[in-house]
């Protein structure tokens, strides 16, 4: 099993250098996972750092069409295994199944795993740095063993590398991009439920899914929406405009907006998804990459078009310092240069 885990570890550090696109990078990383712990079904996905809001998913023999009772469930409900609390366990591992004690206390479980046919659930969070990247989720039906304890150590194993993979995926280089889609707009009601959508919006909700062999459904890819608009109504409580960066399955960047809407019921919440900017993107990016605090200046100068010289008399360095971050940030993106690197955000 350490050679099976050793392999494991390079194939998926493989992806973090070079990520497949689509559902090609789903099933070279699931495969990998697959070979040191079984499952019958996942989801796989990644999140905005600058936000926390879900920016990709990959799914197959997974959970189809709760999107929004797991937006529920995971924001308001009160479960076990929460990404958000996984994430600062000292271990960012945990089961769930019907042969645990946690079975009566899990909503979960019972209105969701079960209906489904899973009898067994184990969740991974992605953290690195601080930060929380995404998570990897693994189901099991009647037909295979609950997960166990040692099942939760091999996924554990794979972590870091798996946690690379997922945080390069929305920064991966492509061949072409499409052109932008036209702003589109979702409204939402207070329990968070679609009101009405543009044809618009709806382009940009099938453009999340990659197809192929993944099994994103519509339903599914609307997971982004409902975040962003449950985060709306709760500004209140975090003081924060949610904001969402999403590279798609095409290669397209969007951001995905919430705003409250007044006296407009029943939709309380507009969720507007519109090409992104550069600048807009910056932010995720430059965590993304690994960038430190100067460097990220300096990207930002660059995407304004500033000569070298200039950005040292904007940040008061000298041209050589400013020389020494940009290559910095050129080699951690994986790039050659200034163009290629803002071909990656554009």
């Amino acid at each position: 099993m350490t050679a099976t885990l050793a392999a494991a570890r390079s194939a998926l550090a493989d992806q973090a250098l070079h990520p497949a696109p689509g559902d090609e990078f789903a099933e070279i990383v699931m495969a990998t996972v697959g070979g040191a712990v079984p499952y019958d079904g996942y989801c796989l996905l990644g999140l905005d750092p600058t936000s926390g809001l879900r920016s990709f998913l990959f799914s197959r023999n997974g959970l189809d069409g709760v999107a929004d009772r797991l937006t529920y469930n995971e924001n308001v409900e009160s479960d076990v295994n929460r990404y958000a609390d996984l994430a600062l366990a000292e271990v960012p591992v945990g089961i769930l199944s019907t042969a645990t004690r946690a079975e009566p206390l899990s909503p979960r479980l019972h209105e969701v795993l079960r209906p489904a046919g899973f009898t067994s659930e184990l969740r991974l969070a992605l953290r690195s740095g601080g930060r929380l990247w995404g998570a990897l989720v693994l189901f099991r039906g009647d037909r295979r063993h609950p997960f166990t304890d040692a099942d939760a150590a091999r996924t554990v194993a794979l972590a870091d590398q798996l946690c690379t993979a997922v945080r390069r995926y929305p920064v991966r280089a492509t061949d072409s991009t499409p052109d932008p889609l036209p702003p589109g707009v979702v409204l939402l009601d207070n329990a968070n439920a679609i009101v009405s959508m543009t044809a618009e919006a709806r382009a940009w909700v099938e453009d999340l899914r990659a197809g192929g062999l993944d099994e994103i459904e519509f339903e599914d890819a609307l997971r982004v929406v409902y975040d962003v608009g449950l985060a709306t109504q709760r500004m209140s409580e975090t003081g924060l405009a949610p904001v969402c960066r999403v590279r798609t399955a095409t290669g397209r960047w969007l951001v995905v907006q919430g705003a409250p809407m007044l006296d407009c019921a029943p939709a309380v919440v507009a969720v507007v998804l519109q090409p992104a900017a550069l600048r807009q993107v910056l932010p995720a990016a430059a965590a993304w990459f690994g960038l430190t605090r100067r460097e990220t200046e300096v990207l930002d100068l660059v995407a304004r078009g500033m000569a070298a010289k200039h950005m040292g008399r904007r940040l008061e360095l000298s041209v050589l310092t400013i020389n020494d971050h940009l290559r910095s940030a050129y080699r951690k993106a994986g790039v050659s240069g200034r163009e290629e690197l803002l071909a990656r955000l554009t």
